[in-house]
């Protein structure tokens, strides 16, 4: 996997990342806490997730809220964020 972007944005609860899971495509995603519990992730003009975090040892959650569900899409970004 390749990160070619990880900036702070704003304030230091929200991130921009821009990776490529190394099968050929890229996504810049926004990440920001999210004032419902976890954390809203933005692939901006496609989707938004809310993405729970690895915790105790307990796998990490993503749950898709608006825009296109792509399964595919949905792995790549939660793979993304666990290995963060």
């Amino acid at each position: 996997m390749k990160i070619t972007t990880k900036e702070e944005l704003y304030n230091s609860q929200t991130f921009n990342f821009c990776f490529q899971p190394g099968d050929g495509t890229c996504y810049d995603i926004v990440m920001c806490d999210d004032p419902h519990g976890g954390y809203l992730i933005i692939w901006p003009n496609y989707v938004t997730y809310r993405y729970f975090p690895t915790e105790h040892g307990e796998k990490g959650e993503i749950k898709h809220l608006h825009g296109q569900k792509n399964d595919y899409t949905t792995r790549a970004i939660f793979n993304f964020l666990e290995s963060l």
